[in-house]
């Protein structure tokens, strides 16, 4: 039996819409994931010059394809630039559980986007991904990244613990806050 293939959501927010990346992309990623304000707290490798961005940009995008998660693009709805990204990784199907990341552009801060986008990421993960087999939303920030905290409290995750030297990030082992957002929590904070 042949498996259909797979179509990418498009999630329409209002000024911004959650898509598949392109190759297009790369050189507004690496533009704002490059900006010190921006990778402060990203906790992973940053792109040193286009083409690892462009390598960093394709491995995302094929999450999706190798039904390990799905990582959006969040562009601007009238030029279609992408201005951060979004999404789930490290599917876990036994146990039902993903985790979220995602990344936004500086000048992009403080306008709401990224609380829309969390809610409506959250959303996919507990009603689209996988059929909807997803019972826990995982998040980890770094302590010192009070905004990412505050957002994902926001949005209604829940604060389980601080994970000692979780991350490795520039040369060290660092704390993390650890997250959930489970299918009940979810259910709750939409029935209201």
């Amino acid at each position: 039996m042949q498996i259909p293939p797979k179509n990418f959501p498009i999630i329409d927010l209002g000024d911004v819409v959650l898509r598949e990346k392109c190759d297009e992309d790369v050189a507004d990623f690496f533009s704002y994931y490059s900006d010190p304000e921006v990778n402060k707290y990203i906790l992973c490798e940053i792109p040193r010059e286009l083409e690892e961005a462009r390598r960093e940009l394709n491995y995302w995008r094929n999450v999706f394809y190798q039904n390990d998660g799905i990582y959006f693009a969040i562009a601007d709805k009238q030029t279609n630039k992408l201005i951060g990204s979004i999404g789930l990784t490290s599917y876990n199907a036994y146990q039902g559980r993903i985790e979220i990341s995602y990344d936004l552009a500086h000048q992009y801060w403080n306008r709401g986007i990224m609380t829309k986008a969390i809610q409506a990421v959250t959303k996919y993960a507990f009603k689209e991904f996988y059929y909807g087999r997803v019972n826990r939303v995982e998040a980890f920030v770094s302590t010192a990244n009070l905004p990412s905290k505050n957002l994902l409290m926001k949005c209604g995750f829940v604060l389980e613990g601080i994970l000692r030297q979780h991350r490795y990030h520039r040369g060290a082992y660092v704390d993390v806050y650890s997250f959930s957002l489970l299918k009940s929590d979810f259910a709750n904070l939409t029935s209201n």
